[in-house]
């Protein structure tokens, strides 16, 4: 096989990977949304929902979850009725008690300056870890490392979220790996004569 050949089919390869890996957490997305909003329902208590379900560049096309009972967002969701913008690591949210909601958050993790005291916020409104739903990126993937804004990769370890920064070294080799995987799958073959 030759290595231009190669080369389109990994570079293919990766392309369907990722795209798998955001199917995956579309699904993931409205999947645990159906559940926090049933567990909401049964204990009587406010959905909360963490991060503007229109943010994502793929979620403004299609919608994978709603706004719950409130939304609460860096800067805010102007397209839900019932908004609060906020710093999960600022503090306690204002206008929601301890232990008093069930929470779905969907990759939101990622982009805040500090996961593990946004972390705790979370678990301080929903009070136990069954009134917490979280979807992460996928670690391995191109939106882990690339997505505007993204600093940190990771996911759930037990009671705990575990993340890791996203670095301009890892940014920079996975631009590099791209890149040099796209140029060996376009560059001209040179003509047999």
């Amino acid at each position: 096989m030759r290595i231009g050949t190669f080369a389109r089919l990994a570079f293919g390869g990766v392309l369907l990977t990722e795209c798998g890996a955001a199917l995956h957490r579309f699904e993931a997305r409205r999947r645990l949304f159906e559940a926090a909003a049933r567990r909401a329902y049964d204990l009587g208590r406010p959905l909360v929902v963490v991060g503007d379900p229109d943010a994502g560049a793929h979620t403004r096309l299609v919608r994978a979850y709603g706004c719950g009972d409130l939304c609460l967002d860096l800067q805010g969701c102007p397209m839900c009725q019932v908004m609060q913008a906020a710093d999960l690591t600022a503090g306690p949210v204002p206008g929601v008690a301890d232990d008093s909601a069930v929470v779905f958050v969907s990759c939101v993790l990622e982009y805040v300056a500090d996961p593990e005291a946004a972390f705790r916020e979370l678990q301080r409104m929903a009070g136990a870890r069954e009134n917490l739903f979280i979807v992460f990126v996928e670690p391995w993937t191109l939106t882990a490392a690339l997505y505007p804004g993204a600093r940190w990769a990771g996911g759930p370890d037990g009671e705990r979220v575990s993340m890791a920064p996203v670095n301009a070294v890892r940014k920079r080799a996975t631009v590099g790996g791209l890149l040099g995987l796209f140029a060996l799958a376009v560059w001209p073959r040179a003509r047999e004569r």
